[in-house]
């Protein structure tokens, strides 16, 4: 099991506890998967009515954690 506490910045510390080693193919899926939870959440919290420029912030936002650099 691995623990890791990590500061957020704004929004304080929050302890990550996970079944597997961490290596990088574990923090690319964790990445995906918080990208995703956190998007459903702030669906939740908006309730029915999307603000638009939300709309279009997270679509850029989520575009950027699955855009690979070329090199």
């Amino acid at each position: 099991m691995t623990m890791r506490q990590l500061l957020i910045p704004d929004s304080g510390q929050s302890v990550l506890t996970l079944a597997e080693p961490l290596t990088l193919d574990v923090i690319g899926r964790l990445e995906c998967g918080l990208a995703n939870l956190l998007s459903k959440l702030r669906q939740e919290l908006r309730g029915d009515q999307p603000d638009p420029g939300d709309l279009e912030f997270e679509s850029w936002s989520l575009n950027l954690h699955f855009t690979k650099e070329i090199a």
